[in-house]
This record gives C-alpha cells, structure tokens and sequence, in this order.
C-alpha cells in the first residue's frame, strides 16, 4: 500500500501538465516510500495524454487514468479520490497555479489534524470568479463550515478515512466535491486548519467555466451543496478509532 495519494484532475493542459508531474516528482514523491501519483485525464483533446503516456513510461509512481467521455473537473476530482489508496491524499489541480514545493507545508500538518487546506491568501483569478469565491463562502458559513476561508481549495492533504466517511454522502455527478468534503468534514467533527499557500496567474490554457456557464454551473452547485448538506444531518457519525 502506498503512503501517500496524489490525486491530480486534468482537462486539455497540455501546457502545464510536463512540469507539473515533474514538480511532483521533484518536491511531493522522495518525502514518501511509496507514492501513488493518480492523474484522471477527463477525456482531454490535445496533447495531454500523448504527454501523460510518455512521463509514465518511466514513472512506476505515475498512473493514468482516461475518462472516455468528458464529465467535468467535480467528477474527475471524485474519480481520483476513490482509485486513491494511501491512508493521506494530497490533492492539486493541473493548471499550474500553486507552488507544488509548498506541499511541505500541508505535510508538516498532518499529526495535529485530519484535513489541512492551502489556503490562496492572495488570489490571482479573474473578478468574476473572487466574487463567486465570497459567495461560497457566505454560503458554506451558513451551513456550518466554522467560517473557513478557502473551503473549496484544491490544494489540500486530508487523511483516507474523511473521504471513506463522506464518500456515501458525496454523488458522482457532483461538480464542486472539494466544497462538500470541506463541509462534510467541519460538520462531522474532523479536524480542519487552513495554511496560507501561494497562489499564481493561470499561464496556459484557459478556465473551462466562463461568465454565463459559470452562472449556470453555480446554480447547479448550490442546489446540490443544499441536498448534501441535508444528507449530511441525517447520516449517523462513524466511530473513531485511535488513529483517527
């Protein structure tokens, strides 16, 4: 069994993915005996899997798996979180936005807690999506995330068993699961903290939500986050053990 999961969704980023996996290889897999780099490539039409295919023809810790048809970055992130095996999952998007050396930092964190979140202190995203990030937040606070600042971060180390606990509760059609298990795991008792982490300009490829799509693709989201966040009131808490 491997000793840490990286779980890393990827869509059409040809430009960015080479160096990403690189990063990984560089910063993330000598800290562990046996990583598991899980890329989840959701049926992308350019140059990337040609470029996944050959970094893992010479990478054992690297595993591709392609989506035959396009589902979107939610069920990609869902995918490789349950083909994940390690009992810690480090979770990063392909678009070449975070510091992947600063994944030292969440790792340092993880005997005092069960989910630590890179937290992007100083976003570098357009203004249409900072706003929709407020908007979220109020959101999340509402429903009881204890006022969290970056609930939907996707760099973020959670231990195996906060997913194990909350993946009945979260759909695989679902489109922001990061925002449920952040949810899901201040409601059911986990231990959360938040860490700043940097957060850089998007320099290839371009978002894949866009103004009115993103309007739409919001609607849908909440809509989901409010029948989530009543299965969660109803589902009994697991019992803990030692390690937990």
């Amino acid at each position: 069994m491997p000793d840490l999961s990286v779980v890393i969704p990827v869509y059409n980023e040809a430009g960015a993915i080479e160096q990403l996996v690189e990063d990984i290889g560089r910063e993330v897999v000598p800290l562990v005996a046996e990583p598991q780099v899980v890329v989840v490539d959701d049926a992308s039409t350019d140059a990337t899997p040609a470029i996944l295919g050959r970094l893992a023809a010479d990478r054992p810790w690297l595993h591709v798996h392609r989506v035959e048809q396009n589902a979107g970055h939610g069920p990609a992130v869902v995918r490789g979180l349950e083909l994940a095996e390690a009992p810690w999952i480090f979770q990063i998007d392909s678009d070449g936005q975070f510091v992947v050396a600063e994944f030292r930092v969440l790792w340092e964190r993880r005997e005092e807690c069960d989910v630590v979140l890179g937290v992007r202190a100083q976003r570098h995203d357009p203004g249409h999506r900072l706003i929709l990030s407020r908007a979220v937040r109020w959101v999340t606070s509402l429903l009881a995330a204890d006022g969290l600042r970056d609930v939907n971060t996707p760099f973020r180390l959670l231990r195996r068993s906060v997913w194990d606990d909350l993946r009945p509760l979260v759909h695989t059609g679902t489109l922001a699961p990061n925002i449920f298990v952040t949810l899901g795991a201040s409601v059911r008792g986990w231990r959360v903290v938040e860490v700043p982490v940097t957060h850089l300009g998007r320099e290839t490829g371009i978002g894949s939500l866009r103004r009115l799509r993103l309007l739409r693709f919001s609607a849908r989201g909440l809509g989901q986050l409010v029948a989530f966040r009543s299965r969660l009131a109803r589902a009994p808490r697991p019992a803990r053990t030692v390690e937990d």
